[in-house]
């Protein structure tokens, strides 16, 4: 539970705090302090404090300190300083023999240079610390070497040759250094989690020896060979997104991938892929001349992103059983395939800006006992295809909040919309004419499908022809 402790309340809000009631079960929020806050004591019990946004003044301390050595993780960040001289945070604020049982420590964003840092080799049982977003490097850290989680997100880093000495990491952020030399990672053989991302990286021949990564994040770089990624046969997850004119011929032998990101890569061909029979999610976004034949060997997908690929046809995925989540955007597909209906896992299909005038397939998913989660797109967002949006027309005269969005025409023994349009009232007819609008989706409903034209014009002039005679 967040509270910002203020100086007027402040006794009263510590014993609260003691007693259990301020914070949920062992864990505290501390919002907004200015300097010469009292100091927060008496937390006996306390794990988890985060303290966020703190004003010191020129020529002002603050005087916060930590009593008893129970808080395990600890997170300190945006703190303001006006002028006068740098703050030593740690020296400051953290008293290194009262906080004995560290285990999480959270810097980030706080302007802290090397100096901030120089007591943190005395913290013997932290295992994670995050100084992203700081002037800092590896003088001080390097000493830590129980860490086994390292976030140096946007530090400045370039040579980083003392994270040889954390023989103990397993997860390491070094993501928007943007010239930073990455061999000497090749150390540090207990990776199993790495993020690069934006780093500028031209080529990763050392990569190789972290054979033990499970997830690896190199988007965003200047990549075109990836060689080195055949080594790491246990990858799980694997984002090489925006890598231009990108090689992906390596990827073959990566048959432990489950998750794949591979937008913005200038991507013609999947072949690659084929072998990946336990790939379960895949992003081919924004390849705009991609060939998707291969997909249909990739039988355990549940998720697809193809949004932005320039793709006429999906009649390739028909083999794609399992899926439950597909996203084709803004593509040129015209028909959607009959075998979508094979799809009795899909929950959400999302088919926004195409050319599809027949949306038959989509809606027979309900009647072979399939989700119907699916999804269409009309009045520049995403509308749930469902019931409640395909009212009885014959029957009682919708509400207009009813139709706003979907205009709707049920038909319940012919599938003929001319038939069904002389059927009804008159009046319900002037109704769904006075909302029904060009370009606005339009649907008709029958016993069998639904099917949507992507212009009402059509029915527009039906209506009209109609409501006329």
């Amino acid at each position: 539970m967040t509270q910002n402790i203020l100086n007027q309340e402040y006794d009263e809000q510590m014993t609260l705090a003691y007693e259990g009631k301020i914070y949920d079960g062992d864990s505290l929020y501390i919002g907004n302090l200015a300097s010469g806050d009292p100091e927060v004591k008496n937390l006996r019990f306390l794990e988890k404090l985060h303290i966020q946004t703190v004003w010191i003044y020129v020529n002002e301390k603050m005087n916060l300190k930590l009593r008893h050595g129970t808080i395990k993780n600890l997170t300190m960040d945006k703190y303001v300083h006006f002028e006068g001289d740098t703050v030593l945070l740690l020296n400051l604020i953290v008293d290194e023999l009262e906080l004995e049982n560290l285990e999480v420590l959270t810097l980030q964003n706080n302007n802290l240079g090397n100096d901030q840092l120089f007591n943190l080799a005395k913290f013997k049982k932290l295992h994670t610390l995050n100084v992203s977003k700081n002037s800092v490097d590896l003088t001080h850290i390097h000493n830590v070497t129980s860490l086994t989680t390292l976030y140096m997100v946007e530090c400045g880093l370039k040579n980083i040759e003392l994270i040889a000495s954390l023989i103990n990491l397993e997860d390491l952020d070094l993501s928007l250094n943007k010239d930073l030399n990455i061999n000497p990672l090749c150390k540090i053989i207990s990776l199993t989690k790495l993020c690069l991302q934006d780093c500028n990286l031209k080529q990763i021949d050392q990569m190789g020896s972290l054979t033990n990564l499970n997830f690896l994040n190199l988007s965003n770089n200047l990549l075109q060979n990836v060689d080195s990624i055949r080594k790491l046969v246990n990858l799980q997850e694997l984002n090489i997104s925006q890598n231009k004119n990108l090689d992906i011929s390596p990827l073959k032998e990566l048959f432990g991938l489950v998750k794949l990101d591979l937008t913005h890569c200038d991507l013609r061909q999947l072949i690659a892929l084929k072998p990946l029979i336990n790939l379960q999610i895949l992003d081919i976004s924004n390849n705009s001349n991609v060939n998707i034949t291969e997909l249909q060997y990739l039988k355990n997908l549940l998720t697809l992103q193809m949004n932005q690929c320039n793709l006429v046809s999906i009649c390739v995925l028909r083999t794609l059983v399992n899926l439950e989540y597909l996203e084709i955007c803004q593509n040129k597909i015209v028909y959607l395939d009959a075998n979508i209906t094979d799809m009795k896992q899909l929950i959400q299909l999302l088919m926004a800006h195409n050319r599809i005038s027949d949306f038959t397939s989509v809606y027979n998913h309900k009647n072979y006992g399939v989700k119907d989660d699916n999804y269409t797109y009309d009045y520049d967002e995403y509308i749930p295809v469902k019931d409640y949006y395909f009212h009885t027309y014959d029957q009682t005269e919708p509400e207009e909040e009813e139709i706003r969005y979907a205009n709707t025409l049920r038909n319940i023994e012919s599938p003929n919309i001319q038939l069904k349009l002389i059927q009804n009232k008159r009046k319900i007819l002037k109704t769904a004419l006075k909302n029904c609008k060009q370009e606005v989706n339009a649907v008709l409903k029958n016993t069998n499908h639904v099917q949507f034209t992507s212009s009402a014009a059509e029915l527009f002039q039906q209506l009209n022809h109609t409501v006329s005679q």
